[in-house]
């Protein structure tokens, strides 16, 4: 049984990346009666308004809500986590699972009283299946207890798992990059829609462009030697590439994913 505590947007992209690889059971803790009825029809997951009810049932607990409340989710369910209640109702080892940006895995198992603790870093691309995953956990965590938190993240596209030191830098890259990449191509459209093209063309030269580079690159393309490819001497790409060198623009990337990183640091310790 898989429990999840919050069924915002992430939650729901998970049940549904679940359900689509099988029939494992779900429970869902959820604040709103309407939304509780909207995932109950949707996905054919059973609701509850008690956090605590969501995460004794569960074998694997799934914590999705926002750093900013995560305290209050976790005082709700640590007397799940206590001996009496160590072991899901399948008979395996109770795993807590946190998809909050920035919480520790130290505060975690402090909070929670158990190991049995793995933090996560998903991404928005969930939503379409093609999301990207970090996992970081405790050394001592049961092998056949992580394989199941992996699938569950499997289910909505790729997973890492690296040590917890770098998850403020994932969170950065993998978990803000979204925004910055959608940001970066709204630029763009709006740039050759300034310069004539109808909007609707704009938008779908631009993501074939970006689906096709971000092909290339995965079959092993360097991104240095893809630039040299696209630029001659003196022509189009080599005088946009001056105009972004003049204003900074990897600078400017630098910054982004330092202040995305730094941000994800105080979340942790606030």
């Amino acid at each position: 049984m898989i429990g999840f505590i919050g069924g915002g947007n992430m939650a729901e992209a998970l049940i549904k990346g679940i359900r689509a690889r099988g029939t494992v059971g779900i429970i869902v803790s959820e604040p709103r009666e309407d939304r509780r009825r909207y995932l109950e029809a949707a996905y054919g997951v059973r609701t509850t308004e008690s956090n605590r009810q969501a995460a004794q049932e569960a074998d694997i607990v799934v914590i999705a809500v926002k750093p900013q409340v995560i305290d209050a989710a976790l005082a709700d369910i640590a007397g799940a986590f206590s001996a009496e209640n160590e072991k899901g109702r399948g008979g395996v080892q109770k795993l807590a699972v946190s998809i909050a940006a920035g919480v520790r895995l130290s505060y975690l198992t402090e909070r929670l009283g158990t190991q049995n603790v793995v933090r996560a870093m998903p991404n928005t691309p969930a939503l379409a299946g093609e999301g990207m995953t970090v996992l970081a956990l405790c050394e001592c965590l049961p092998e056949a207890g992580f394989a199941g938190v992996k699938d569950i993240f499997m289910s909505v596209g790729k997973v890492m798992v690296l040590p917890e030191k770098y998850m403020d830098a994932v969170t950065a890259l993998s978990g803000s990059g979204p925004a910055f990449f959608a940001l970066f191509l709204e630029g763009l459209i709006e740039g050759a829609v300034k310069e004539g093209l109808p909007g609707q063309t704009a938008r779908e030269l631009a993501l074939q462009t970006a689906a096709g580079t971000i092909r290339m690159l995965e079959e092993g393309a360097d991104t240095g030697r893809l630039i040299k490819m696209v630029t001659s001497p003196g022509g189009t790409t080599h005088a946009g590439l001056e105009v972004l060198e003049s204003k900074g623009f990897k600078a400017i990337l630098y910054d982004t994913i330092k202040a995305a990183a730094q941000r994800a640091e105080q979340l942790g310790k606030g």
